[in-house]
C-alpha cells in the first residue's frame, strides 16, 4: 500500500511537507477569524490551534518510538484523525479547520501511490462526516448540507488531481532518470571498447610493420615471436567481440539452455584440470573440495563451464604467484553451491555491489593490463539466472574474494 516515491524534490520532500503542515494550520486560524459562528464550538481557536502546534512537534519525533508510524500512509491517516478532532471541536460542517484534510491529500500525493491517497481520501471524507453529524452544529439547514458537500466535493478532486500529477511527475523524472542511465552506459560502453580494442590492434599493426620491414637477413625467431605476438592478440579482440555479442544474445533474450543431466563433481573436476597450466605458471597451489554422493541436476553443461572457467581465471590472474585457489562443491538444501575463494586483493565493500554489474572494472583493477570490458562477471550472473541460481561475493580488502553461485537441483525440465 505504502511506497517511498521517486523523489520529486531530492532531500526536500520532508521539507516541504512540514511546511505545508504549519501552513496548514496557519491558514486554518486565519479562516477561523472569518467565520464568527459559535454553534458547535467546544474550544477556542487558540487553545486548540496550540494543540495542533504540540501534535506538529510530536510527529517529528514520535516515529523514533513507535515503528508503526514509519509507514507514511498511517502517519497521514493519524493526521486525518487529528484534522477531524478539531473539527468537531470546533463548529463541525462550518470549521475552518476544514483545510487541515487538504494538507493530508496534498501530502498523500507526494508519499503515497495513487490508489493509497484515493482509500485515504474515502477515509477522511468519512471521518469528516462523522465528525460533523456528532457535532451539535449538526446538517439540518439545507445550506449546511451544501457546504459539506461542496467541501467534499473539493476534497476528493484535490486528491485526485493532485496524486494524478504527482504520479505523472515521477514517471517522468524516471523516465529522464532512466534516458540519462541509458546515455551514460552508452558512454562508458564506446570508452571501455574503444580502450581495450586500441591495445591489441596497435600491437597487431606495430608486429605487422616490422615484418613487413624486416629483412632477409632477420633471424626466423624474431619472425616466430611477431607472428605470436599477432595471433594473442588476435586471439584477444575475438574474446572481446565474443563478449559483446555474448551480452547483446543474453540482453535480447535469445540465449536457451541445453539441458542435461550432470554430475556435477565429476564435471568441475575437468574443468578445473583444464587451469592446470596457468597455475603452474604462478606456481600457485589448487585445492579442490568436492563433496560426495551429491545427486545429478538438469544443467547446460557448456555454461556452467563458462561461468566456472571465469571464475577460476579470475582467481588465478588476481592471486599473486605463489598463493592458494580452491574450488569448492556443496549441499545446500535444494541447491548444489560451487564456491571458487582466491588469495587476491579482495573486493572493498563499496563495489560488491556493483561487481557483477555491466562494463563494471574495480578501482584497483582499471590499471591492471588484461582486465577486459567488464563483462565477465555479468555474463556469468547472467548465465547462473538463466539456471534458476544466484551468483554471490564475499571479501574483503587484503582478505581475498569467494566468489559462489548456485544450481537448482530439481531444474525445470521442460526447459531441455
Amino acid at each position: 500500500m505504502n511506497r517511498d516515491p521517486y523523489p520529486l524534490i531530492p532531500g526536500g520532500i520532508d521539507h516541504v511537507l512540514l511546511v505545508l503542515r504549519w501552513l496548514a494550520l496557519v491558514l486554518a486560524v486565519g479562516l477561523s477569524f472569518i467565520d464568527r459562528s459559535a454553534e458547535g464550538v467546544f474550544v477556542g481557536i487558540f487553545p486548540l490551534a496550540g494543540g495542533i502546534a504540540a501534535y506538529n512537534l510530536a510527529v517529528l519525533f514520535l516515529p523514533r518510538l513507535l515503528s508503526w508510524l514509519r509507514q507514511p500512509f498511517n502517519v497521514l491517516a493519524l493526521d486525518g484523525l487529528v484534522a477531524t478532532l478539531a473539527v468537531y471541536l470546533n463548529g463541525g460542517y462550518h470549521s475552518a479547520f476544514f483545510i487541515l484534510y487538504v494538507f493530508v491529500m496534498i501530502s498523500a500525493a507526494f508519499r503515497l501511490s495513487v490508489m493509497s491517497s484515493l482509500l485515504l481520501a474515502n477515509l477522511v471524507v468519512f471521518l469528516y462526516v462523522v465528525a460533523c453529524l456528532l457535532n451539535p452544529a449538526r446538517l439540518g439547514a439545507l445550506e449546511a448540507t451544501y457546504l459539506v458537500g461542496t467541501k467534499l466535493t473539493l476534497l476528493l478532486i484535490v486528491a485526485l488531481l493532485s496524486s494524478l500529477l504527482l504520479e505523472q511527475l515521477r514517471r517522468e523524472q524516471e523516465e529522464t532518470a532512466r534516458e540519462r542511465a541509458l546515455a551514460e552506459a552508452q558512454a562508458t560502453f564506446a570508452s571501455v571498447v574503444s580502450h581495450e580494442l586500441r591495445t591489441p590492434l596497435t600491437c597487431i599493426k606495430t608486429s605487422v610493420d616490422l615484418l613487413q620491414a624486416a629483412g632477409p637477413q632477420d633471424a626466423d625467431e624474431s619472425r616466430r615471436e611477431l607472428v605470436q605476438t599477432i595471433a594473442d592478440h588476435t586471439a584477444r579482440l575475438e574474446s572481446l567481440i565474443s563478449e559483446l555479442l555474448q551480452v547483446t544474445r543474453l540482453e535480447t533474450e535469445q540465449v536457451t539452455l541445453t539441458r542435461q543431466p550432470t554430475d556435477l563433481a565429476l564435471f568441475l573436476r575437468r574443468v578445473a584440470g583444464s587451469f592446470r597450466p596457468l597455475l603452474v605458471t604462478k606456481a600457485q597451489t589448487f585445492e579442490l573440495h568436492l563433496a560426495e554422493g551429491l545427486p545429478h541436476v538438469w544443467v547446460d553443461r557448456a555454461r556452467v563451464e563458462q561461468i566456472t572457467g571465469n571464475l577460476l581465471s579470475n582467481a588465478i590472474k588476481f592471486t599473486p604467484r605463489g598463493g592458494h585457489i580452491r574450488l569448492a562443491l556443496r549441499k545446500n538444501s535444494d541447491l548444489l553451491a560451487v564456491s571458487v575463494r582466491d588469495d587476491g586483493p579482495g573486493i572493498p565493500p563499496d563495489e560488491q555491489a556493483r561487481i557483477f554489474d555491466k562494463f563494471y572494472v574495480g578501482r584497483g583493477r582499471r590499471t591492471m593490463a588484461g582486465v577486459g570490458l567488464g563483462l565477465g562477471l555479468y555474463i556469468a550472473r547472467q548465465l547462473v539466472e538463466l539456471h534458476g541460481g544466484r551468483i554471490t561475493v564475499k571479501s574483503a580488502p587484503g582478505q581475498g574474494s569467494t566468489f559462489t553461485f548456485t544450481i537448482p537441483i530439481k531444474a525445470d525440465v521442460t526447459e531441455v
